[in-house]
């Protein structure tokens, strides 16, 4: 089992959210989205996924496009979300050299200029280990259809 470790309190809650007041930022790769949405459609009665990780101030997706927009697709009107405190240094947006500002992420996602797909990659970086992938963040939800 993997544990993060870190002091800061980055997580702020759970919440259900309507579709239409989460913001993305980057566009998705259609095949992986049809793919997705075929798989989740095989787990009728209903679905357990990870949830989509959010900035607690804007709503602006950190993690999980292609969930958000395979659930939105499938007609749920509630979206599982973590809100995530994403100003905090432990979170950041890429491992490159030179990643995109968080301020720049939620400016596309407000502006609605998508970025190409997988422009970020979020990770989380803990005081024990190399930087995680985020969606170690997410807890599991189950959504009926």
């Amino acid at each position: 089992m993997y544990s993060l470790d870190f002091n800061e309190p980055l997580v702020k809650g759970f919440s259900w959210e309507h579709p239409d007041l989460i913001l993305t930022h980057e566009k998705v790769v259609e095949e992986r989205c049809a793919s997705l949405i075929n798989y989740l459609e095989s787990l009728k009665p209903y679905v357990i996924v990870p949830s989509i990780l959010v900035c607690d101030k804007t709503n602006v997706i950190i993690d999980g496009h292609h969930r958000y927009f395979a659930l939105k697709k499938l007609g749920f009107e509630k979206i599982p979300t973590i809100k995530l405190n994403y100003s905090n240094h432990r979170i950041i947006t890429d491992l490159n050299e030179q990643p995109i500002k968080k301020e720049v992420v939620i400016q596309h996602a407000v502006n609605k200029n998508l970025l190409e797909p997988k422009s970020t990659f979020h990770h989380i970086v803990d005081v024990s280990s190399e930087p995680q992938p985020i969606i170690l963040l997410s807890s599991l939800a189950k959504l009926e259809f």
